[in-house]
């Protein structure tokens, strides 16, 4: 009996010695934001038209939409695709009857990628080309920058999870052992946002001012380090 009680203490001591050593862990998180500069630009530029009879609403936006495009082949674009056709209805609703056709609304939407630097004079210069519309503008940063801001914002993340670590098993006395498991995170990259949402009808008797400034790339790490 005594074999079998002195056992099970043995056991119930290897136990608890284990499960206090699993318990000597800390968790910490690091984080970092990196600026990169937006040297990119996405636009969406539009034509429509309203017009009695949809085959002529339609027929003016074809028109204006090849002049538009003509002069933005000649522009140097990264990519130039066509991104939307549409033919709506437009209905009045009198005091009482049905309601009635007023008329149709074409619209054709290009989507333009250049260099920032560009994007006010494509702007103006589309208006002035047949454009009546500017959807909206997305900045972006080029793919050897993401790279670059990537690999920097993991190494102060990671730089600031270990001073975390440091600084609180220090505080307490204790001594760093070892990393038991390590985790990192992107997040989304930052982007300001679009400088025109929406439908909008332009004027081209100004100039279209564009400030590029910064996205950022930001990172998490995630430590579990033992003492």
């Amino acid at each position: 009996m005594k074999k079998i009680l002195f056992g099970c203490i043995l056991l119930f001591s290897s136990f608890v010695s284990a499960f206090a050593e699993q318990e000597k862990v800390l968790i910490v998180s690091g984080f970092s934001k990196v600026a990169v500069p937006a040297e990119l630009v996405e636009i969406r530029i539009g034509v429509e038209t309203e017009s009695k009879t949809a085959e002529e609403a339609h027929e003016k936006t074809s028109a204006k939409t090849d002049s538009l495009v003509k002069y933005l082949k000649k522009q140097s674009l990264l990519s130039l695709q066509t991104e939307a056709i549409r033919l709506q209805t437009i209905y009045e609703y009198p005091k009482s009857g049905a309601r009635q056709i007023k008329g149709y609304v074409a619209s054709n939407i290009v989507l333009v990628r250049a260099k920032v630097e560009s994007a006010g004079k494509l702007i103006d210069e589309s208006i002035q080309n047949g454009a009546n519309q500017i959807i909206g503008i997305r900045l972006q940063a080029t793919d050897a920058n993401l790279e670059k801001a990537s690999q920097e914002a993991l190494q102060l993340a990671a730089k600031d999870a270990r001073k975390k670590a440091d600084i609180i098993l220090s505080a307490l006395g204790l001594k760093f052992k070892d990393f038991v498991e390590i985790r990192a995170d992107f997040q989304e990259i930052s982007e300001p946002l679009p400088v025109m949402d929406g439908f909008q009808t332009m004027s081209a008797k100004s100039a279209t001012p564009i400030e590029a400034g910064n996205l950022f790339r930001e990172a998490k790490i995630i430590l579990k380090v033992s003492y």
